[in-house]
């Protein structure tokens, strides 16, 4: 590997531990000096190494971030003020949250909590339970006239969405660990992120398949975030701490109360399958609650005859 390779991997490896800190403290005061510490730069540098290596300015990330959770809490959370809402994703006033929501989604956080929850998604479009079209972050009035006066949209039907018959339970997921690979954008490329993860993981004797188990984490809500911005995690399981290096990462998924939905798919039944689960919460008397939903793989479709994957979909919950 040439030094020009291996800079890059050593830097991003260090921006996505950064990217981890602030995921999980949004709600406390985040400082230049921090969080450069822990991307081991100097502040004076880090805020534009992280601009390169993310097209985002530091403050950017972690304001659309707590933005994005605070509309998440908003939808899920309706007992919860926006009071609180606001002071539990980090904002110190209410006043300069009201200001923040507004520029990102065009609307008041009270205007936005009466809006339909997206539901289903179809070609891209994300649709409430009623067939309400919804809005993603940043993106302010898109025109969707086509979209909606095409045949497929002039009465909203849920066989658009073909919803699958599958066994949906709350089961208490364990503590896992992985290792893990970052993608960000569109949904069907990870397969890269999977191909450089084997490559690594391969030599160093982690592939011990069936015990092994691949995973994919969802960082982002893509209701919410536009798909240009959305992580995922390929991931590998892993049974102890294990050394990582280059853009490798490493993190544990916390265990817990999860929705679990198990499905045998082809790779074009992904959007039908989030759809049942979706649909499923809107019925259960269950809410997301923090936490990374994921995929959980036990087979890998180039060795099934039907080229099918075989998963369950896991989302943490609590109760209404």
């Amino acid at each position: 590997m040439n030094i020009k390779d291996k800079s890059r991997q050593e830097y991003t490896a260090r921006i996505n531990r950064v990217i981890d800190y602030i995921e999980k403290h949004l709600n406390d005061d985040i400082t230049l000096d921090k969080i450069a510490q822990i991307a081991c730069f100097s502040p004076f540098h880090f805020h534009r190494i992280f601009s390169i290596l993310t097209n985002e300015t530091i403050n950017a990330f972690i304001q659309r971030k707590r933005i994005e959770k605070a509309a998440q809490q908003l939808i899920n959370e309706e007992n919860v003020s926006i009071s609180e809402v606001a002071y539990n994703c980090g904002f110190g006033s209410i006043a300069h949250f009201s200001r923040t929501f507004r520029k990102f989604f065009g609307m008041t956080a009270k205007e936005f909590r009466k809006t339909e929850k997206a539901i289903f998604a179809k070609d891209g479009l994300y649709f409430s339970k009623n067939g309400q079209l919804t809005r993603k972050i940043n993106q302010m009035g898109p025109d969707y006239k086509e979209q909606l006066c095409s045949d497929s949209f002039n009465q909203f039907d849920h066989s658009n969405f073909i919803i699958m018959d599958t066994k949906i339970e709350i089961k208490e997921m364990p503590d896992i660990n992985v290792v893990y690979f970052r993608h960000t954008g569109q949904f069907n490329q990870i397969g890269k992120a999977y191909e450089k993860l084997m490559k690594w993981a391969g030599p160093r004797g982690l592939l011990n398949f069936p015990e092994t188990k691949t995973i994919t984490v969802y960082h982002d809500d893509p209701t919410i975030t536009a798909i240009e911005q959305v992580r995922q995690s390929a991931c590998i399981t892993v049974d102890n701490d294990v050394r990582v290096d280059g853009e490798i990462g490493k993190m544990k998924l916390e265990g817990g109360k999860y929705a679990v939905g198990h499905f045998e798919i082809d790779e074009k039944g992904f959007e039908k399958a989030w759809n049942t689960m979706c649909l499923w919460f809107t019925e259960s008397g269950y809410q997301p609650r923090d936490g990374y939903p994921y995929e959980l793989y036990y087979n890998s479709p180039e060795e099934d005859a039907r080229c099918r994957f075989v998963l369950d979909i896991c989302i943490p919950v609590k109760t209404l």
